[in-house]
């Protein structure tokens, strides 16, 4: 016989003897008992913790749920994701084409003074903004085209980022 002890402190008997031979050794059965358990069932593999589920899972959740998701594409899944990746690596080119361009023009100012002070390096500029109705907007301040070009820099920069995120080949 065979006593356990319950976590309230209580003793309780456990009227059916323990199997205590080995059934494994690295893995490989080592009785005739233990053969032919391992033959008729399959371990089940321990399961994961659930989480509680919410109304609206969260975008990390639904991440955590597509990487767990493996399946194989069929040829229309494939070309559609072939499709959406030309499109995101033709946007990611457009971008940094744009910050190669404001980068050039910027070392163009910066050079044609042959000043080292960033005070004057957009002396002779001119930033017009013009919408689809014909107004416009127009300054030749050195100091907001210089707060212009450092803001659209930054935003670019940004946005490819982002973009570059987006281009990911499923596993």
């Amino acid at each position: 016989m065979e006593t356990k002890v319950k976590e309230n402190g209580q003793a309780s008997v456990n009227s059916v003897k323990a199997d205590k031979t080995p059934r494994f050794v690295a893995g490989n059965p080592v009785n005739e008992v233990a053969k032919k358990t391992e033959g008729k069932g399959v371990a089940e593999p321990p399961k994961a913790e659930s989480k509680p589920q919410h109304a609206d899972p969260s975008k990390a959740d639904l991440k955590e749920q597509l990487t767990q998701q493996k399946h194989a594409l069929n040829l229309d899944e494939t070309l559609k994701l072939v499709a959406e990746l030309s499109k995101r690596t033709a946007l990611r080119d457009r971008y940094k084409g744009y910050i190669d361009d404001l980068a050039g023009f910027e070392e163009a100012q910066r050079e044609s003074l042959d000043e080292l002070e960033d005070e004057s390096a957009f002396q002779f500029c001119e930033l017009v903004i013009t919408d689809n109705n014909g107004n416009r907007f127009i300054t030749k301040s050195p100091s907001v085209i210089r707060g212009t070009v450092a803001f659209i820099s930054g935003r670019l920069a940004e946005r490819l980022a982002e973009v570059e995120a987006g281009i990911v080949l499923p596993a």
